[in-house]
């Protein structure tokens, strides 16, 4: 492969590169091609192409990108001079005055706006997200942490995306937006978290924001006039330092790809990643969070010939010049109390922090 790869990198026919190895898989994937700025989402075209999208929590304040591939290859595992060969290509870039991490008073302060709303009824559930400083890692260093967080996290669809429009962004999430393969879609009703250790039991809180979460994409699905609908039974998904319940939906449909893509949008943003009722808790969202979520909790995931696989961009970091910035998040409901929903997005920041640590 290092002919080859070395033949791509000389030519420079590309200014992003991207890599991702799929839930349960051992093959790792490299794409090298040219992002274009998407704005107000991604279309049928992107969707007929091969390429990879990267797609923000909000594209009317946030582009997304597409990148089309122009190399593309698998592998097990990389030698020293490709790792430094593409090492060498990762930008890190951003302006580091605009990612203020929250303490938690500012946290607080939010929670008690955004739970305020849930007591009084304006809504069920909301989503509060966070950012949090780690430790800083160089551009040799960002291939060692794809790679052990790909080996730590087999659950997880695992990333690297470097683009002069985005900078270089990396994460280890579980949740299925959106899956095409040929005829057959499926996605995943993921809410819930409790820590991933003995003793730990579901409660009726978590086992109700699951349902809640499964009941809404039933209805879309219905709406978007899918067919032979199967779903399984809620069931517990690893995810580092927590577990989720995770209940997940086979179907078909029979429409155009355009349907597709407003089944896509309709999905996205999901209630475990923004509440519901889903507009109220997006303009809440956008009304209390200090921070632009930009690409965290978006979606994200390759494209090939009219198939695809999108993922939820959830336990995520973004590579600042001297730092990291890990994007955090829980689900408020009226049964929530701030000090706890603190030492949830905590425990979540382990899933990268524990890694960032060892390499």
């Amino acid at each position: 492969m290092k002919k080859e790869l070395k033949q791509a990198i000389n030519q420079r026919d590309f200014d992003s590169v991207v890599l991702y190895r799929l839930p349960h898989k051992t093959d790792k994937h490299i794409l090298l091609g040219n992002s274009e700025k998407i704005y107000n989402g991604i279309n049928v075209h992107h969707c007929m192409d091969d390429g990879f999208v990267f797609e923000p929590f909000d594209n009317l304040k946030s582009h997304g990108l597409f990148i089309d591939s122009s190399y593309s290859t698998s592998y097990n595992e990389l030698d020293k001079p490709d790792k430094e060969l593409l090492s060498d290509l990762f930008i890190v870039n951003g302006d580091e005055a605009t990612s203020n991490e929250d303490n938690f008073d500012s946290y607080q302060q939010n929670f008690e706006k955004m739970h305020r709303a849930i007591v009084e009824g304006e809504l069920n559930k909301v989503i509060l997200s966070r950012i949090q400083s780690g430790p800083a890692i160089h551009k040799e260093q960002i291939i060692d942490l794809f790679e052990l967080l790909a080996k730590k996290y087999q659950h997880a669809f695992v990333y690297v995306v470097s683009s002069p429009a985005s900078g270089t962004w990396i994460g280890a999430g579980p949740e299925l937006l959106l899956r095409k393969q040929k005829d057959k879609l499926s996605t995943v009703s993921l809410a819930g978290t409790i820590p991933n250790k003995p003793g730990a039991r579901w409660t009726a809180k978590e086992i109700d924001e699951q349902q809640l979460v499964t009941n809404y994409i039933e209805e879309t699905l219905i709406q978007h006039q899918a067919v032979n609908i199967e779903y399984s039974e809620p069931a517990s998904i690893n995810a580092g330092q927590v577990k989720h319940l995770c209940t997940t939906f086979n179907f078909e449909l029979k429409q155009t790809n355009g349907n597709q893509i407003g089944l896509l949008y309709e999905l996205h943003p999901t209630p475990a990643i923004c509440g519901m009722p889903k507009e109220k808790a997006y303009q809440l969202i956008l009304d209390t969070e200090k921070h632009n979520r930009r690409f965290y909790s978006g979606f994200l995931g390759p494209v090939t010939g009219g198939n695809f696989e999108f993922y939820v961009n959830i336990r995520c970091l973004q590579v600042y010049p001297s730092k990291t910035v890990l994007y955090l998040g829980g689900g408020l409901t009226k049964g929530s109390h701030a000090e706890s929903e603190w030492q949830e997005t905590q425990l979540k920041a382990q899933t990268l922090l524990s890694v960032l640590k060892n390499i």
